[in-house]
């Protein structure tokens, strides 16, 4: 689970589907994917569950979590389905939603004396 004020980094390559076949996103030809300002947690997996404004992000990208969403009530609450989780993110200064599976902790650490 991610907290608030966390950085995660966008992980996209390959994984515009989730493992049971649903999509986590719309691709884009050049290797990105939209992130969109919400995604319909009552229909979700339907054929029309991302809403609102897109922004394009890629692979590396830092984002940082706002807060959790929720899970779509069509999912299963088992905790192994963790990777249908949504977060708000703000990613390239606009606020959007993302799965936890296209959303990696930020691990690198700066020191005091060290460069960001």
């Amino acid at each position: 689970m991610f907290e608030p004020g966390q950085l995660v980094v966008i992980s996209v390559n390959k994984l515009n589907y989730s493992k049971d076949g649903f999509v986590t996103g719309p691709t884009e030809k050049n290797g990105g994917m939209r992130f969109y300002e919400t995604i319909d947690m009552v229909t979700y997996p339907s054929w029309n569950d991302f809403c609102g404004p897109s922004t394009i992000a890629y692979d590396g990208d830092i984002a940082t979590i706002c807060r959790l969403v929720g899970r779509p009530a069509r999912i299963n609450v088992d905790p192994i389905f963790f990777y249908y989780d949504i977060y708000e993110i703000l990613i390239h200064g606009t606020i959007r939603q993302a799965f936890k599976q296209n959303l990696v902790p930020n691990i690198k650490k700066v020191g005091i004396n060290q460069p960001l």
